[in-house]
């Protein structure tokens, strides 16, 4: 299976799919990270939160006590933001790569309805 990248909106715009495969943004997050911060522009990574009943649910799956542990609250960010860093990186060449321009795509494509909708939104992972 492998681990994916996946974005959450704050809230489902009716009649949109959200989904996404996110697999080849998860094998290359340390080059496009590195990509974007040579550009001035946020790292994709930095764009990742987790809903802490989320966090906990999935710490117990994993046989983890978390009522010890303080998560870090859910963090939004604005769909521009997340754009900025996606538009950039689809004009590098670090984006050209087939799988890569995909994700990227479909994440301009999920980032700019939440722009016109006025949603934020997060990155999760998929394990």
């Amino acid at each position: 299976m492998g681990v994916a990248y996946f974005i959450v909106l704050e809230r489902e715009i009716e009649g949109v799919d959200s989904f996404m495969d996110g697999k080849c943004l998860a094998r290359a997050t340390d080059s496009l990270d590195q990509v974007a911060r040579d550009l001035g522009v946020c790292p994709l990574s930095d764009f990742f939160s987790i809903d802490p009943e989320h966090a906990a649910d999935f710490l117990a799956d994993e046989g983890v006590d978390s009522d010890n542990i303080e998560l870090p609250a859910l963090q939004q960010f604005s769909a521009e933001e997340g754009l900025t860093t996606v538009r950039a990186l689809l004009g590098h060449s670090a984006g050209q790569t087939e799988g890569i321009t995909d994700d990227l795509q479909e994440c301009e494509r999920l980032l700019n309805l939440a722009a016109k909708h006025g949603i934020k939104w997060h990155f999760e992972v998929d394990y």
